[in-house]
This record gives C-alpha cells, structure tokens and sequence, in this order.
C-alpha cells in the first residue's frame, strides 16, 4: 500500500523514514526520501517507535498525510479531539493474510521480522501444514486488535497467557469498523485506493472525480510488484497446501472462525460504503 500511495506524492509514515534517514534518535521531525517516495523520520509500526512520535507531537504537527500501523491502540494515542484522525483500513482473508505472512516471515530480514535463528530456521523448514498447526500461527489476529486482546507468543500485553476471544468481542470489532473505519479489501485492492482518494479528495478523486490516467498506471505497477513480492518465500512450498479445504487451510480456519466472520461482515461494509461514495 505504500508504494501505491507512494503514486499520490503523499508524505507517509511507517518504518521507512527511520530506516532511510538511520535517525532514531533525531529530536525533530523531518520529510526523507527512501524509494523515491516521502517520509517522516519516525516509526509507527512498534510501541517505542509511537512514543518517540508522541514525545515529537507527530499527530498535531500537520506533516503527515497517511500513518501507518497494525498497532491500533497505541497508534491512536498520537490523536487528540483537536488533532483527529481518520482510520481506513485494508482488509485481507484472514486465511490468505496468514498464509502470505508465512511466506513473508520466512523471506524476511531480521530487522524487519523480529524473528531469532531458531525461528528463522524452523520457518525455513516448515510446510504450510506444520505453520498452520504450529504456534507461529496466529489466531483471531484482527480481531485481537480492534478489542485490545493482544497475543504474542502465546502470551498476552501482561505477561500471561492469551484471553480468549468471544462472541462479545466479535460484536465489538464489528461496531469499531462500522463506526470508526473506512474499509477497503485487499481482493479489490484498486477499488479500495479508488474509495480512499474519493473520501480524502486525493488527486483528482473528490466527488466522484477519478485519478489521473498517469496515477492509475503507477497504482497498476505497484499493486502487480506487491502481487509479486506478496509470492515470494512459497518457492518450495507446494501450492496445493494452501488451497481451501487442504488441510493447512481448515487449520487456520479453526484458529480464525472470529476474523472470519469480522472478514464477511467488513465485505459487507465495503460494499454499503463504496455505493455510498
């Protein structure tokens, strides 16, 4: 999504500015360049990376057109009633968003996974079978997230094991993406950035207005370089494992029953709000 924003010459903010400028420390906000596109020297994709922009005053500085984070409450820390923000949000089948990240963890530099050399190495070897039943796996992920019941590694924000994930919490999630988000679908990922330029008025999109000819061209190249990338680390894997009904596929399910049905009822949403635009 970056890099298809990247088209709109929007100022950005993700892990890119701290890793182009190498400015973690800096005690001043500035624009960067890394890939061609604009960022801003702070990083919103960890917790120590949302502090340093709350001690910065990201949220009131104006200098930032699109934030991005998986870290929804502590991200929503930077914004005040004075300084809002407005959360759009791309959403995946939570079955495919798994499998992909498998392959992403497994392709991935240290620095951006996290991950140590027992793990890397035991990814490595796995198949999409073993992922699935194993506890690199997550569960219920999305919905985790929009009801703050956070589990890493098998252990909650506490220290403690995992809560469980309800029916209630469900109906939470649901509420939040109603009134909160404006949804867009990863199956239909051009008409997604088509419905965020329409509500953010970017290029020429305002009011039912359509982008530039050249601006959908370069949406087109880097939706495909994504597609690519989004493919990369499944080399060895066989491709029939991650086909549904296969068996990784209903494991994953189990562990996902709550996404899915926050999933089915975001497509919901995304249809009532494009018609809507």
């Amino acid at each position: 999504m970056e890099g298809v924003l990247g088209c709109l010459n929007l100022v950005q903010v993700s892990s890119e500015g701290v890793m182009a400028s190498n400015e973690s420390n800096n005690l001043h906000l500035s624009v960067v360049m890394a890939m061609g596109r604009k960022y801003i020297n702070v990083d919103t994709t960890t917790k120590d990376g949302i502090e340093r922009a709350k001690v910065l005053a990201l949220g009131s500085s104006g200098m930032a057109d699109v934030i991005y984070s998986s870290l929804l409450q502590d991200v929503s820390s930077l914004f005040t009633s004075l300084n809002q923000g407005r959360m759009f949000v791309l959403i995946r089948h939570p079955i495919e968003r798994e499998m992909a990240r498998f392959r992403y963890l497994r392709r991935g530099q240290f620095e951006r996974t996290k991950l140590n050399d027992w793990q890397r190495g035991n990814l490595q070897d796995m198949s999409y079978v073993e992922y699935a039943k194993s506890e690199f796996a997550r569960d219920n992920w999305m919905t985790r997230e929009l009801v703050n019941k956070r589990c890493n590694d098998g252990k909650g924000e506490d220290g403690r094991a995992c809560a469980s994930v309800d029916d209630k919490d469900v109906h939470t999630a649901k509420e939040i993406l109603r009134r909160k988000a404006l949804i867009g679908l990863y199956s239909d990922i051009m008409g997604a950035v088509q419905h965020y330029g329409r509500y953010f008025g970017w290029d020429n999109a305002r009011k039912g207005g359509r982008f530039e000819d050249a601006t959908m061209f370069c949406f087109q190249n880097h939706i495909l370089e994504g597609m690519r990338k989004d493919a990369l680390g499944g080399k060895d894997l066989d491709p029939n494992d991650a086909m549904e009904h296969s068996d990784a596929y209903v494991a994953l399910m189990e562990k996902n029953r709550h996404d899915f049905e926050l999933f089915s009822y975001a497509q919901t949403l995304y249809k009532y709000q494009v018609e809507l635009s």
